[in-house]
C-alpha cells in the first residue's frame, strides 16, 4: 500500500507538470505567432502601399505570408494545444523526469530511476519495491510544476509583440491608409488595383440598376486637391466623354439599355475601378381582363373589360382580375386600406376576386425581387349605390260625381321595382275606421314609368264626414341591401258638404248663363257684320281689303264661338251630373237638362264647316262670283238660325234654373222648419225637466234658463235660424228678379205676407230668449215652424200650379199652331193645283200669286208663334225650327218664281213648302202628344196604365200604315178627301222615318251599328223617305205597297238582332247606381286617355335595349317633363 501510494503521487505530479509544460509552450507559441503576424502585416502592408505590386506579386506575397503564418501557428499553437488536450502524451514520463531533474539539482536522476524501477517492480522482487519507496519519500515532497515559470519563460517574447503593435497603432492613428490599403490589396490579391490617383472617383447613383429599353444617367464626382477638367468612360472598349456639370460633377447618358454593362472611369491618365451596370426587365402588365358579374336583380349581363382598370359598377358586383405580366414575381393590390395578394394561376397569370361594395381608388403593385423594383399603377373603382326609388303623385279628383280619384304619377329607380301600392286610411272625426292597400300595376323592369289607376271611392265615402287619406308607396328591387321604400305626398278626399255643392252648382249655372249671353251678343254682332257684307256684295262686284278683313273676322268669330258653345255644353253636363249625383234633380228637371244638352249638341253638330272652308277657299282665290255671294248668304242664314237657337236656349235655361231654384228654396225651407221645430222642442223639454225636479216647487223660476250659458246658446241657435231664413228670402227675391227677365214671366205668388209673419215670430222668439222666457220662446218657435211649413207647401203648390198652367198654355198654343199648319198645308195644296191649271198669261195668275203672298204672311205668324212657344217648351227640337226655315225658303222661292212667271219652278217650290208644312205638323203633333202625356202624369192620371202599356215597335207601326195604304189604294183616288188621307199617310210615314233616323243615331252613339244590330237601318230610312216622297206626290200603286211590305220585313230583322244584342249586354252588365252608369265626365275622360297614352309610350321601350339606353330614354322623358313644368 505504501509503495503504490508513493508511485501514484509521483505520477500525478508528473501529469500536472506536463500539463503546465504545454500551457507554457502554447502561450509562447501565441506570442511568437502574434509577433510574426504583426511584423508581416506591417512589413507587407507598407511594401504593398509603397510598391503597389501587381496581382501576381500580391498573390505570391499573400501565399508566402499565409504559409509562414500557417507554419508558426501550427508549430507553436496547434501542436501544443493538441498535446494539452491529449494530456501530454507526446512528452514521456522519462523526458519529463529529466527536465525536472535539470531544475531540481537535489533530485538529479532520482526521479528517472524511480520511473525506471517502477516499470520493472511488478516483475521483480520486494527489494526493488523497497528501494522505490525509499527514493519516493524524498522526492514526493517536491512540486514538479514549480520547475516551469510561465512568466519568466515568455516575458522575453513580449517586446516582439508590443513593439510592432505600437508601430501599427501609431500608423493607424496617423496614416491608416498605409496599413488598410496595402493589407486590403494583399487580401484582394486576385483583383486588379489601379494606381491611386491624386484624386478619387465616386459614382453618385445609389444603385447601378436600370431597366431594359430605358435610358440611364451615370452621375460621377471627382474629389481631391487637384482635379482634372475632363472625365471619360470606357465601355465595351469604347471611350466616351462625360458631360461636365460643374467643377467636380459629371454625367453621362446611356440610352436604350438592353443588357448588363461593365464600365470604367478615366481622368488624367488614372482609371477607376470597374463598375457593373445591371439591366433588368421591368415588371409590366401584358394583358388585363376584368370580368364583372353584376347582381342578378339589375337584369344586366356579365361583362368583360379588356386592358382598362377603371371601373364604374353597381353595388354588389363581383369582379375578377386576370393579369398577364412579364418580369414580375408577385402582384398585390391596395384597396380600402387593405393589401391583397393576387393568386398565381401560372407562370405569367395572376388572379384576384373581389365583391365591390364601396367606391375607392386602388393601386396595383408589380414586384421584381431581383431588381428590387416595384411598379405601381393607379386605378379607381366607382361603386354606384342602389338609390332610393323616386315617386310623385298628382291625383285628379272627380269633381262632378265625387266617386273616383285618378291616381296618376311617376316612379323611377335605377334598376326596377318590386312593389307599387296605394295605401289609404278611412277616418271619421279623427278616428280610424279602416285601413287598406290597393296594388297598382307597374312594369318591374322599366326604370322610369308612369302609373295610373281610376280608384272607385264611392263605396268608402258612404257616410257624411268621412275623410280618405291616401298616398302611394313604391319599393325597389335592391337585391343587396333589401328593398327600399319611398312614399309620395299624402292627400285627402272627402265629399263636399251641401253648402259647397250648392255653391258650385250656382257658380256653374251663373257661368253658363254668362257664357251663353256672351255668345248671343257675339252672334248678334256677327249677324250685323254679315248683313253689312251682304249689302256690300249687292252694291259692288269685288271686295276690297277692308271687306275681306271683315269676312275673315266673321269666320274667326265663328270658330271662337264654337269653342265657347263646347264649353257651355261641358258646363251643362257638369251641372246635370252633380245634380244627379247628389239627388238634386227631379225627373222633370233631369229631362229638361237632357233636352238642353241635346239642343246644344245639335247646334254644335251643324255641318257649316264645309261652308266656311268653301268661303275661305273662294276668298283666297279672289273669286267673288255668284257662288261666293250665295255662300255668304247661306252663312248668314245659318248664323241667324244659330242666334235664334241660342236665344231659345237662354230662355229655356233661365226657366229651368228658376224651377230648380224654386225647388231648392222649398227644400231649404223644409229643413229650416225642422230646425225651428227642433229648437222649440228642445226648450219645451228643458222646461218639463225643470218642472219635474223634486227639490223645486212649481213657480215662475221654472220658466227660466238654468244658466246664462244655456241662454246664450239658445240665443245663438235662434239667430242662426233667423239668418238662414233671411238667406231664403234673398233667394226668393233673386228668383223674382230673374223671373222678370224672362220674355214671358211665370206667375209667381206673393209670399211676403208669410215671410213677414215668420220674421215677426222669429223676432218674438229672440226677445223671449233674451228675457229668459223659455216657455214664450218655445211657443213662438213652434208658430214660426208652422208658418214655414205653410209657406213651403204654398211654394210647392205654386210650383206645381205654375207648371200646370204653363203646360196647359203651351198645349193650347201648340194645338193652334198645328191646326194652322194643317190649314196652311191644305191651302197650299189647293193653290198648287190651281197653278197647274193656269197659264202664266192668264189674269187669274196674278190673283193666285197674291194668295201665295198672303200665305207667306200667314206662315210668318205661325213662325212667330212657334218661336215664342219654343222658348217655353223643351221638347221642341232644333230640327223643327230648321223645317220651318225650309218652309219659308220654299215659299219665298215660289214667290220669286211667280214674279218671273216661271210656273214650273213655282209649283215645285210649293210642293216642297207643303211637304215642310206636313212634316212640321207631324213633328209638332208628336210634341203635343208628349206634352199631353206629361200633363196626365203631372195630374196623377194614367200612371199605372202608362207603366204597363207597351209602346208599339217600328215594324208594328209600319205594318199598320201598310194596311191603311192598301185600303186607300182600293178606294177612290181623286178628290180633296183622297188628298187629305194621302197627306195623313205621308205624315205617318215621315214619323216612322224620323223614329228610324233617331234609332240610327242612338245605335251610332252606343257603337252598336253593325250587321248584327240593324246595321242596315240607314238604308231602311232612305227607302222609307222614297216612299214618303211618292205619297206626297200622289204616286200610290201596288209597287209602293210591296215596297212597304219589304220594309216591315227588314224592320223585324233589325229588331230581332237588337234584342239578341241587348240580351248579351244584359248578361255582361254589372249592377251600378244610376250616376255610375252615366259616362265619365269629358274632362276626366280626356285626362284618363292622356295618362294611359303616356304610360303606353313608356312601356313601348324595346326590351332589347341595354340598361344604358333605357336610362338615357328615362332621362329624355324627365327632360321633357321638366320643360312641361317650366311652360306651365
Amino acid at each position: 500500500m505504501s509503495e503504490n501510494y508513493h508511485i501514484a503521487e509521483i505520477l500525478k505530479k508528473l501529469k500536472e507538470y506536463k500539463r503546465k509544460y504545454y500551457v507554457n509552450k502554447l502561450i509562447k507559441g501565441l506570442l511568437i505567432s502574434l509577433a510574426i503576424f504583426l511584423f508581416v502585416l506591417l512589413t507587407a502592408s507598407w511594401i504593398e502601399y509603397k510598391l503597389q505590386m501587381s496581382s501576381i506579386s500580391r498573390t505570391i506575397a499573400f501565399s508566402v505570408i499565409g504559409l509562414t503564418l500557417l507554419y508558426f501557428v501550427t508549430k507553436y499553437i496547434f501542436i501544443p494545444l493538441y498535446h494539452l488536450l491529449t494530456n501530454g502524451k507526446a512528452l514521456s514520463d522519462k523526458q519529463a523526469a529529466r527536465e525536472i531533474g535539470k531544475y531540481f539539482p537535489e533530485i538529479d536522476d532520482k526521479l528517472l530511476n524511480i520511473i525506471q524501477l517502477n516499470e520493472i517492480s511488478s516483475k521483480q522482487n520486494s527489494l526493488i519495491a523497497a528501494s522505490i519507496v525509499q527514493k519516493s519519500e524524498k522526492i514526493s515532497i517536491l512540486n514538479f510544476k514549480d520547475s516551469i515559470s510561465i512568466k519568466s519563460t515568455n516575458s522575453n517574447y513580449l517586446p516582439y509583440v508590443i513593439i510592432p503593435a505600437i508601430i501599427i497603432g501609431l500608423v493607424l492613428m496617423f496614416a491608416p491608409y498605409m496599413i488598410t490599403e496595402g493589407s486590403y490589396r494583399i487580401i484582394k490579391f486576385n483583383e486588379e488595383f489601379i494606381p491611386k490617383a491624386p484624386f478619387s472617383f465616386s459614382i453618385e447613383n445609389k444603385e447601378l440598376k436600370a431597366f431594359k429599353g430605358e435610358n440611364f444617367t451615370i452621375t460621377a464626382e471627382l474629389t481631391g486637391e487637384e482635379l482634372p477638367s475632363e472625365l471619360f468612360i470606357y465601355k465595351e472598349e469604347v471611350k466616351q466623354k462625360f458631360e461636365k456639370l460643374n467643377n467636380n460633377q459629371f454625367q453621362f447618358n446611356l440610352k436604350n439599355l438592353q443588357k448588363n454593362m461593365e464600365f470604367q472611369l478615366e481622368a488624367a491618365g488614372f482609371k477607376s475601378v470597374k463598375y457593373e451596370l445591371k439591366v433588368f426587365e421591368k415588371p409590366r402588365i401584358q394583358n388585363m381582363n376584368i370580368s364583372l358579374d353584376y347582381p342578378n336583380y339589375i337584369g344586366a349581363n356579365s361583362e368583360r373589360i379588356n386592358n382598362s382598370g377603371n371601373l364604374i359598377v353597381p353595388e354588389g358586383t363581383k369582379a375578377e382580375w386576370l393579369i398577364q405580366s412579364s418580369s414580375s414575381d408577385r402582384i398585390t393590390v391596395e384597396l380600402l386600406n387593405d393589401s391583397l395578394l393576387f393568386e398565381k394561376a401560372n407562370n405569367k397569370t395572376y388572379r384576384l376576386q373581389k365583391s365591390l361594395t364601396q367606391s375607392s381608388p386602388y393601386k396595383l403593385y408589380l414586384f421584381n425581387d431581383k431588381a428590387n423594383y416595384t411598379q405601381n399603377i393607379n386605378y379607381s373603382i366607382e361603386v354606384i349605390k342602389d338609390k332610393y326609388p323616386e315617386i310623385s303623385l298628382s291625383p285628379i279628383n272627380d269633381s262632378i260625381y265625387f266617386s273616383q280619384v285618378a291616381i296618376a304619377g311617376e316612379i323611377s329607380d335605377d334598376y326596377g321595382f318590386s312593389k307599387l301600392q296605394l295605401i289609404y286610411t278611412k277616418r271619421k272625426g279623427g278616428e280610424i275606421i279602416k285601413k287598406g292597400t290597393i296594388p297598382l300595376s307597374y312594369n318591374a323592369e322599366a326604370r322610369n314609368q308612369k302609373y295610373f289607376k281610376v280608384w272607385e271611392v264611392d263605396s268608402l265615402l258612404n257616410e257624411e264626414g268621412i275623410i280618405l287619406e291616401y298616398y302611394v308607396e313604391v319599393a325597389d328591387n335592391d337585391g343587396i341591401n333589401g328593398a327600399k321604400i319611398s312614399k309620395s305626398s299624402s292627400y285627402q278626399f272627402k265629399l263636399p258638404n251641401e253648402e259647397r255643392i250648392e255653391k258650385e252648382i250656382e257658380n256653374t249655372s251663373q257661368s253658363t248663363e254668362n257664357q251663353l249671353d256672351k255668345s248671343i251678343k257675339a252672334s248678334e254682332r256677327t249677324n250685323q257684320k254679315l248683313e253689312e257684307l251682304e249689302q256690300k256684295l249687292k252694291s259692288k262686284r269685288n271686295l276690297n281689303w277692308e271687306d275681306k278683313k271683315l269676312l275673315e273676322e266673321i269666320l274667326n268669330e265663328q270658330e271662337r264661338r264654337k269653342k265657347e258653345l263646347e264649353k257651355i255644353k261641358s258646363e251643362l253636363e257638369k251641372n246635370k251630373a252633380k245634380r244627379d249625383r247628389f239627388n238634386k234633380n227631379d225627373p222633370d228637371l233631369r229631362e229638361k237638362s237632357e233636352q238642353l244638352e241635346k239642343l246644344m249638341t245639335e247646334m254644335l253638330n251643324e255641318e257649316n264647316e264645309e261652308l266656311m272652308e268653301k268661303i275661305k277657299s273662294l276668298l283666297e282665290e279672289q273669286n267673288q262670283s255668284d257662288e261666293f255671294r250665295e255662300s255668304v248668304e247661306d252663312l248668314k242664314k245659318q248664323e241667324k238660325n244659330k242666334l235664334k237657337e241660342m236665344e231659345r236656349m237662354m230662355e229655356l235655361f233661365k226657366r229651368m234654373e228658376i224651377q230648380y231654384d224654386m225647388k231648392q228654396v222649398g227644400e231649404s225651407l223644409k229643413k229650416l222648419e225642422a230646425k225651428q221645430k227642433e229648437l222649440a222642442e228642445k226648450n219645451s223639454k228643458a222646461e218639463d225637466s225643470e218642472n219635474s225636479n223634486e227639490n223645486v216647487t212649481k213657480n215662475d223660476e221654472s220658466n227660466e234658463f238654468s244658466s246664462e250659458k244655456e241662454q246664450q246658446k239658445a240665443l245663438e241657435e235662434q239667430k242662426k235660424v233667423n239668418d238662414e231664413f233671411e238667406k231664403i228670402q234673398n233667394e226668393l227675391r233673386e228668383i223674382e228678379k230673374r223671373n222678370q227677365s224672362l220674355k214671358q214671366p211665370n206667375q209667381l205668388k206673393d209670399t211676403k205676407e208669410q215671410e213677414s209673419e215668420i220674421n215677426l215670430q222669429q223676432q218674438n222668439s229672440l226677445q223671449n230668449i233674451q228675457e229668459n222666457n223659455k216657455n214664450g220662446a218655445s211657443e213662438q218657435q213652434k208658430k214660426s215652424a208652422e208658418e214655414m211649413k205653410k209657406m213651403s207647401e204654398m211654394l210647392s203648390s205654386m210650383e206645381m200650379s205654375m207648371e200646370m198652367e204653363m203646360l196647359q198654355e203651351n198645349i193650347d198654343d201648340l194645338k193652334d199652331i198645328v191646326d194652322n199648319l194643317l190649314k196652311l198645308s191644305f191651302r197650299q195644296e189647293e193653290l198648287m193645283n190651281n197653278f197647274k191649271e193656269v197659264n202664266p198669261s192668264d189674269p187669274r195668275f196674278i190673283t193666285l200669286s197674291e194668295k201665295q203672298l198672303a200665305m207667306k204672311d200667314d206662315a210668318k205668324i205661325i213662325e212667330d208663334s212657334l218661336t215664342a212657344l219654343a222658348q217655353r217648351v223643351f221638347q221642341l227640337e232644333s230640327f223643327i225650327t230648321k223645317e220651318m226655315d225650309k218652309m219659308n225658303e220654299s215659299m219665298q222661292s215660289s214667290i220669286d218664281a211667280l214674279r218671273e212667271r216661271d210656273n214650273r219652278i213655282a209649283i215645285g217650290q210649293q210642293q216642297f213648302a207643303m211637304t215642310s208644312m206636313n212634316n212640321l205638323a207631324l213633328m209638332l203633333d208628336d210634341v203635343l202628344e208628349q206634352m199631353q202625356m206629361q200633363m196626365q202624369s203631372s195630374m196623377g192620371m194614367g200612371q199605372q196604365s202608362q207603366g204597363n202599356e207597351q209602346k208599339p215597335s217600328l215594324s208594328e207601326m209600319q205594318k199598320s200604315l201598310n194596311q191603311k195604304t192598301q185600303e186607300l189604294n182600293q178606294g177612290q183616288k181623286q178628290g180633296r178627301q183622297f188628298s187629305e188621307k194621302l197627306g195623313d199617310l205621308a205624315a205617318e210615314q215621315a214619323k216612322i222615318r224620323k223614329m228610324m233616323e233617331e234609332l240610327e243615331k242612338q245605335l251610332g252613339k252606343e257603337g252598336q251599328e253593325g250587321k248584327e244590330n240593324g246595321g242596315n237601318s240607314g238604308s231602311i230610312a232612305e227607302e222609307i223617305e222614297k216612299i214618303e216622297e211618292d205619297l206626297v206626290n200622289k204616286r200610290l200603286d201596288q209597287q209602293l205597297i210591296e215596297r212597304q211590305q219589304q220594309i216591315v220585313t227588314r224592320l223585324l230583322e233589325s229588331e230581332n238582332a237588337r234584342e239578341e244584342q241587348e240580351e248579351k249586354e244584359e248578361r255582361k252588365g254589372e249592377t251600378a247606381t244610376e250616376y255610375e252608369r252615366e259616362r265619365i265626365p269629358n274632362a276626366f275622360e280626356e285626362y284618363i286617355k292622356e295618362k294611359e297614352k303616356e304610360i303606353e309610350q313608356l312601356r313601348n321601350v324595346p326590351p332589347s335595349f341595354t340598361p344604358y339606353y333605357k336610362n338615357e330614354i328615362n332621362k329624355y322623358y324627365n327632360r321633357l317633363k321638366s320643360k312641361e313644368n317650366l311652360l306651365q
